[in-house]
């Protein structure tokens, strides 16, 4: 997108600030200026004239002599141009100017010329000969006349079209940033960066009438919000304003006439979307609705484009006459017998125009801004600007408008906390300075405290600020994040890792560690992959995608067996005969209605995997192949690591069983349940149906399980792992041995040692020695201890410990009976 700094500062005050200056904060704030391009005029010694007369060539027949007066001679010009006529006022250039060449595109100089046998004292020069493309829409010679009022003759061209040097600043607005495709939207921006007042308020704007003499009509809601058209009669149509030609150009677009380039001129600055139709060519009734696979309808670039049943579309009873928000139809264009025009106000929504548009296979700059969302409370007011500009440089006269649907934002308000905006930032932002960062972008301060300020989001915003966490970010980018210093987190306390992540870390090492390797696949999937791998899903519990991209992507899965057996067959198809693999996903269903509390579905997380070929590696002689019972070992393997052994049953399919897993071999299958306060079945284990087999071209039987893996999370002990920070100091070990009654226990020793020794220091006691023999006392025994002693703190002193060992001795003498040191 393309803006120009002479708009900008019609809206702020851009004195004193260096358009580089612009372009650097602009793009520290996440809008990008990719470039600052500064627009001179490049041709040379171009003046007014006005043609007094214009006669045939003697020695050609398209050619004619044209006397011209420019103010201070009168010179003759060989020209071919078929729009000149008498008193006319042009761009003329003498011997010596510089232009550019039509050809080429080149600048040159021009030299004195003999044009079949006839002198030629300069040219009459077209808009592509000044380098001012797009200020004409008509092919011939630049008629000033038409757009600037009291032209001297012999002043400099750039005098008269006020054509200083230009600042262009090419930016990038983000997907999520419609508020920025315009010259408003941009402004609005420097103003919060620089501090600067916003000089904007379209709500001072006159509004219109109301007229019964149009009906509107919108048939598919959820295409449309808010549909408008103004009726404006008695149009005019000539060329638009020369400042307002500008400044289209300068943005990149074309002139055309002043109708269309008031529209344009709208989209630009509000950034919203204007439409005009030729009011004559419509019956008095518009609607907006779906297009049907059998329509079609040509856009005004005379191109004939299908319609589908995705397309959006304004229709005349049963005509399409504009693809809604992407392009208008030529059966309703405006042109110069144009008296009367509807003029379109409205607001598609983002997700129906994005399919629109890309059903019709055109993108304009219109659709571009409905799909990143475009204000709604600005449409109207649009829409009164619009027709405040045509009354003013088309001479309409008002009717009226008529209106259907809302044109409210919804209320979201905020409340953002000053301890958050530190916690998240890790820098205190005055709160004063916060609410003007807030309220220069357009935020509306509601209340406040000490502790925190409300806002409500303005309606240009909407789209994209709903949490606290944005409007943190909004006052950090305004803010400036250069001034955020960085910082390393300081941790204070010991990380903790929940039972769920080790459970899982425990589950992966497990499967990694038996072969298998982990998969990932989408959890969006299509109807055909449950059919094609004899899957069932519940359509009323399934939780569906409204628009989907594709057939293989219409809905959250209910299993992730499916997505393994499709990642089998293509792996087998590729030549892989022996694999190992498993997955941990989601599996997704709807068990309630959706509330501003609760999104009404549920995400079970499932472990399922699938072995094919030989138990061992391909390489080894033994191909023994993989069976029922190599696979339930794996799984054995996994409920022993999680400590669930004991509740494990592996139970034989019923014929319930069977019937629920239709894709399972019914005698070679188990099913796996949880016991426990509730029987919970947690899955299956076994072979693929034959049937299954066959569809699927396999030489070998594949084995395949899966798994309602929170049932076992929810069942694995919920104990943690608690990590803190290494000690400074080393253990120390002492040694320690005794003799004693034989029938005294281990446990009697650690017992009685724990309870004497000073459990600051104390980190524990093992026997690593017991003796019954030579040397011993019948009924005696020997038993030898290792004491560890440990200050994290601090390096225990020789005296500590040798105190501390003094007191254990001691104390398991007068605890222990008949207990002799040795």
């Amino acid at each position: 997108m393309q803006v120009s700094y002479e708009w900008l500062s019609e809206f702020v005050d851009l004195s004193g600030i260096e358009p580089k200056e612009i372009a650097h904060r602009l793009t520290m704030s996440g809008l990008e200026v990719e470039d600052v391009e500064y627009r001179k005029p490049k041709f040379t010694n171009i003046i007014t004239a006005k043609i007094l007369k214009i006669d045939n060539h003697p020695n050609a027949d398209k050619l004619h002599l044209v006397t011209v007066d420019t103010g201070f001679a009168t010179k003759q010009v060989v020209c071919g141009a078929q729009n000149i006529e008498e008193g006319q006022i042009i761009p003329y250039a003498s011997v010596g100017s510089r232009v550019f060449s039509r050809k080429t595109g080149e600048l040159f100089e021009l030299t004195p010329a003999v044009i079949r046998g006839v002198e030629s004292q300069g040219m009459l020069c077209s808009c592509d000969e000044l380098g001012l493309e797009g200020m004409q829409d008509e092919d011939g010679i630049f008629i000033l006349n038409r757009v600037y009022d009291s032209i001297p003759l012999g002043e400099p061209l750039e005098k008269i079209m006020n054509l200083s040097e230009e600042i262009i600043f090419h930016v990038a607005p983000t997907a999520n940033r419609g508020d920025q495709m315009s010259v408003v939207g941009i402004a609005r921006e420097v103003s919060a960066l620089f501090n600067r007042k916003l000089n904007f308020n379209p709500k001072n704007l006159p509004t219109l009438p109301k007229t019964d003499n149009f009906k509107i009509e919108i048939k598919d809601d959820e295409t449309c919000k808010y549909y408008s058209i103004g009726v404006l009669k008695d149009i005019e149509i000539k060329p638009s304003p020369a400042f307002m030609q500008r400044r289209i150009e300068a943005c990149g677009m074309r002139a055309i006439n002043n109708v269309v380039d008031i529209t344009n001129y709208i989209l630009l600055e509000y950034g919203t979307p204007l439409h005009a139709f030729d009011y004559d060519k419509l019956d008095n009734y518009l609607c907006v609705r779906y297009a049907k696979d059998t329509e079609s309808i040509i856009t005004i670039d005379e191109t004939q484009r299908k319609l589908t049943n995705q397309s959006v579309v304004i229709a005349k009873k049963d005509t399409p006459v504009c693809i809604a928000g992407v392009f208008g139809g030529l059966n309703s264009e405006i042109d110069d017998n144009t008296k009367n025009i509807a003029l379109e106000a409205a607001h598609f929504t983002s997700h129906t125009n994005r399919k629109s548009a890309r059903s019709v296979g055109y993108r304009s700059e219109a659709s571009a801004r409905f799909e990143r969302g475009v204000d709604i409370e600005l449409v109207r007011y649009a829409q009164f600007r619009a027709a405040e500009l045509l009354q003013k440089y088309a001479n309409a006269k008002v009717e009226g408008m008529v209106e259907i649907g809302t044109s409210c934002a919804p209320n979201i308000e905020i409340t953002l906390r000053n301890s958050e905006i530190k916690r998240i930032l890790g820098i205190d932002i005055p709160q004063e300075d916060s609410i003007a960062i807030l309220e220069n972008l357009g935020f509306e301060l509601l209340g406040k405290n000490e502790a925190a300020a409300k806002f409500k989001v303005p309606s240009c915003r909407v789209n994209d600020v709903y949490r606290e966490i944005d409007l943190i970010e909004e006052v950090s980018r305004i803010y400036g994040y250069d001034k955020i210093t960085p910082s390393l987190p300081k941790i204070e306390e010991g990380a903790n890792i929940s039972f769920e992540n080790r459970t899982l870390k425990t589950i992966n090492n497990l499967f990694i560690g038996s072969g298998f390797d982990e998969i990932v696949t989408p959890s969006l999937v299509g109807e055909n992959l449950y059919k094609e791998f004899m899957h069932k899903y519940d359509y009323e519990t399934s939780l569906r995608v409204k628009n989907p991209q594709s057939e293989d992507a219409t809905m959250l899965r209910q299993a992730v067996m499916p997505s393994i057996l499709n990642v089998v067959k293509y792996n087998f198809d590729n030549g892989q005969k022996n694999f190992r693999m498993y997955e941990v996903a989601k599996a997704y269903f709807v068990k309630s209605q959706a509330d501003e509390d609760n999104s009404g579905v549920e995400e079970q997380r499932r472990l399922a995997g699938a072995v094919f070929g030989s138990i061992n590696n391909e390489l080894w002689r033994d191909k023994t192949p993989v069976d029922f019972y190599s696979v339930k070992g794996v799984l054995e393997n996994l409920f022993e690591q999680l400590n669930l052994t004991k509740r494990i049953v592996f139970a034989p399919f019923d014929e319930n069983d069977s019937k629920t897993y239709e894709f399972m071999h019914p005698a070679q299958s188990a099913k796996i349940s949880l016991m426990g306060k509730n029987f919970t079945t947690l899955g299956y284990v076994g072979k693929i149906h034959p049937i299954l087999k066959d569809d699927m071209k396999f030489n070998q039987d594949l084995f395949v399980f899966e798994l309602n893996l929170q049932a076992i999370l929810d069942a694995v002990s919920q104990s943690t792992v608690k990590y803190k920070k290494l000690p400074v100091s080393l253990p120390v070990t002492r040694d320690i041995a005794f003799a004693l009654d034989k029938d005294v226990t281990n446990e009697t020793i650690l017992k009685a040692i724990k309870k004497i020794a000073d459990k600051n220091i104390f980190k524990g006691a093992k026997v690593f020695d017991i003796y019954q023999g030579e040397h011993i006392e019948q009924g005696k025994k020997s038993m030898a201890y290792r004491i560890t002693l440990h200050d994290e703190s601090k390096t225990l002193t020789d005296e500590v410990i040798d105190k501390e060992m003094t007191k254990i001795r001691e104390g398991l003498v007068k605890s222990v009976p008949n207990l002799v040191l040795r």
